[in-house]
């Protein structure tokens, strides 16, 4: 059984995924405060990644032989490459540095991994145009005393695309491997092959129930989908199949990808805590807002006053008498409230945040409708004047309850209306990003 990678154009793949890190980042940015500390970092450790990741390309693999002491994870590099290049480790402690093979030109991922020029084996792709596109390493013993050591594969192994990792038939069961590495690849949907190395110390049968016992403490560690195969570094067995399974993971040109979307997928499942299930926020009715703003703000009062000098009930508009803090603040709430209405309480103490204060919105308010040019108001005159005062009176309200109102929405738009829009929107993506899994 093979890995199967989706084969998609790079550009669409990487402007689809570079699209989905944008929203998530600015997600972030605007709520980041309704998200846990713990969960906050991992996502924007998970946005950094991404991002340096897309900035590269997905035109290599990186692919990453990871194993303990005494796998031959060395030796099946040289194998893989066909060169003497790694260095075949005996003893403990073993280098901490990580080698490579690269089949292209890929200079900038290379920086990126941390693969000291020294340890690079360029190819130029003619030589192998099997292995085009592959950049594949040799990191350090996962199970090394050396803490370096560790430290390395700990680094390398998030940033691989495709990770194969290598065991002895004697170690094949270690704890270290299962518990922590095969169990974080599983919980990251890194794609994996797991390759059972030196089954030429193992009769045919020997070999078949060792693989069958691996492939099922794989499958217990939640990997469903990683292969073992059976391999000799020493004597080339399974050496061309392992080959074929790498080269037809790099031929999609996908799998890079696919490592990012893993990404995400792992960030969006860390975020489920921060929503609720099946909520769909929507801004609250902003006609409503408007006409709250203008009664808290006087414009009604203005406007049945410019409606009583134009009928002839009374001779002159008052004054503005300016906004009510207290009818502001309140407004304030009701819209909060609306607008968080099903959210977990972190999301309402976000929007609070984001939306203008109460007194500073009150100002806002009474700013805008200073600058106002208010409609002139006539009283009636004449028996025609007298005949048509109603229908005037009318009118004269309308004119400046439609001016008032637009000051008023001015005001409450960018500071209110707008603020709430963008949290809802960052819901949104993040409860996107959660349903990738």
């Amino acid at each position: 059984m093979s890995p199967t990678f989706q084969e998609l154009p790079p550009r669409t793949e990487t402007t689809q995924l570079q699209a989905l890190v944008d929203r998530l980042k600015a997600s972030m940015e605007w709520a980041a405060e309704a998200v846990d500390a713990g969960v906050r970092e991992q996502v924007w450790s998970t946005v950094k990644r991404c991002d340096e990741r897309l900035a590269l390309g997905v035109d290599h693999t990186v692919v990453a032989l990871a194993g303990g002491t005494g796998s031959g994870k060395s030796s099946l590099f040289n194998a893989v490459v066909g060169t003497e290049f790694a260095v075949v480790g005996v003893a403990r402690p073993t280098t901490a540095e990580v080698c490579a093979a690269v089949w292209g030109r890929a200079q900038p991922l290379l920086e990126w991994l941390g693969v000291a020029p020294e340890r690079r084996l360029v190819f130029d792709g003619y030589r192998d145009g099997e292995m085009d596109g592959v950049v594949l390493l040799d990191l350090p013993d996962h199970d090394s005393i050396n803490l370096t050591n560790r430290d390395t594969v700990d680094r390398v192994l998030p940033l691989a695309d495709l990770i194969v990792w290598v065991v002895d038939p004697q170690k094949y069961a270690d704890h270290a491997l299962h518990s922590a590495y095969l169990k974080v690849a599983s919980d990251h949907g890194q794609p994996c092959l797991i390759v059972l190395n030196h089954v030429d110390r193992l009769s045919e049968s020997d070999a078949i129930a060792v693989a069958n016992d691996l492939s099922r403490l794989v499958r217990e560690e939640g990997v469903a989908d990683a292969p073992v195969m059976r391999v000799s570094a020493r004597t080339g067995k399974g050496v061309k199949a392992l080959r074929a399974e790498i080269a037809g993971a790099a031929a999609t040109r996908s799998i890079a990808a696919e490592a990012v979307r893993a990404d995400l997928v792992a960030a969006g499942r860390a975020l489920e805590g921060a929503l609720a299930r099946d909520a769909d926020p929507e801004l609250p009715d902003i006609e409503v807002l408007v006409a709250a703003c203008a009664r808290a703000a006087g414009v009604e009062a203005r406007a049945d006053a410019a409606a009583a000098v134009a009928s002839g009930r009374s001779v002159s508009v008052p004054d503005a008498l300016g906004a009510s803090l207290a009818a502001i603040e309140q407004v304030r709430l009701e819209w909060v409230d609306a607008a968080t209405a099903g959210l977990p309480l972190a999301w309402r103490i976000v929007v609070n945040d984001a939306v203008t204060p109460a007194a500073t919105l009150a100002e806002e308010v009474e700013e805008s409708l200073a600058a106002v040019a208010w409609p002139p108001v006539e009283a009636p005159k004449g028996l025609r004047g007298l005949a048509s005062r109603a229908s005037k009176g009318r009118a004269a309200g309308s004119a400046v309850r439609t001016v008032g109102r637009e000051a008023i929405r001015s005001a409450v738009m960018p500071h209110v209306v707008e603020p709430t829009d963008l949290i809802h929107q960052a819901y949104r993506n993040l409860d996107e990003l959660a349903e990738l899994s």
